[in-house]
């Protein structure tokens, strides 16, 4: 028994100790995770659609729209069900839509401009997106996207000494834009840019957020539920934005199967979407 005892304090002593160090070292912690896709880009990104069967998918969003929305892979893995997945990006599952899925890595990152989603960064990227000079602005322009694009170069952003104030500030800029004397500004930012009321512009996407419009929420429910940080990319080809992607058709138990990054990094079409007939099922 004695050398037992003697065994297993050598053995933590030892390799057995540094090898459980390692593993533990090895594992980042979820909010080290979240504060470097936050800070920086990660460049690995996962976005999730459900498609009418037949529809073609080349580029990132639709054509003729100038971003798309994607989230980090790093915030879903290990994977979760597809029934779960799509909630955290404010989406919702559709067992009778067909789902596309792509995970892309842009070979190179400047040709999708990927940005955070904050209201600065959108004001930020219309500015980059639709270009106009300052004597554009004045008079105020008649089409819809000069005035966009001169709402977003009017914004300023000041430093605060309360974060309440310059929180404040950014969201009441940005709230005008859902008045009743904006509304062809804001069915502009819903057909080029994706970005509809239950857009929150604060880098996060809010969890149940489908429903805004028949179930509103609370800014407590708001806050509580922002959980998924969220980015603005460039729509650009699938093959520019360095994109697997697969096609799933509906099929029975669809929605408990597990919507793996890796998954559709190996099965989905380099730059193409591909059709596969089911999602990987292993857990993770």
């Amino acid at each position: 028994m004695r050398s037992l005892v003697y065994a297993a304090i050598a053995c933590v002593l030892c390799g057995c100790a540094r090898h459980s160090i390692r593993s533990i070292t090895a594992a980042q912690a979820p909010v080290v995770v979240s504060d470097t896709v936050r800070e920086s880009t990660p460049n690995d990104y996962l976005r999730v659609s459900f498609l009418s069967p037949g529809t073609k998918v080349t580029s990132l969003s639709r054509p003729g729209a100038l971003r798309a929305f994607a989230t980090a892979v790093a915030l879903y893995v290990p994977p979760l069900p597809l029934k779960n997945q799509p909630y955290y990006s404010g989406l919702v599952n559709d067992d009778a839509q067909v789902l596309v899925a792509m995970r892309c890595r842009p070979p190179q990152p400047e040709k999708v401009d990927a940005v955070l989603a904050t209201w600065p960064n959108v004001f930020l990227a219309i500015q980059r997106d639709v270009p106009v000079d300052a004597r554009a602005c004045s008079p105020p322009p008649a089409d819809t996207a000069t005035q966009m694009a001169c709402y977003a170069r009017a914004f300023n952003d000041p430093p605060a000494t309360a974060v309440p104030l310059a929180l404040a500030h950014a969201f009441d800029y940005a709230a005008v834009l859902y008045d009743a004397d904006h509304t062809s500004m804001a069915k502009w930012l819903q057909s080029n840019y994706g970005v509809y009321p239950a857009f929150a512009g604060s880098g996060y996407s809010i969890k149940d957020s489908y429903s805004l419009s028949t179930e509103p929420m609370t800014s407590q429910q708001i806050l509580v539920r922002s959980v998924s940080s969220e980015y603005i990319l460039r729509n650009v080809s699938l093959s520019d934005a360095g994109c697997r992607c697969i096609s799933v058709a509906p099929y029975s138990g669809r929605s408990n199967d597990r919507l793996d990054p890796d998954f559709i990094w190996k099965a989905g079409g380099n730059g193409a979407c591909t059709s596969v007939e089911k999602l990987s099922s292993t857990s993770p």
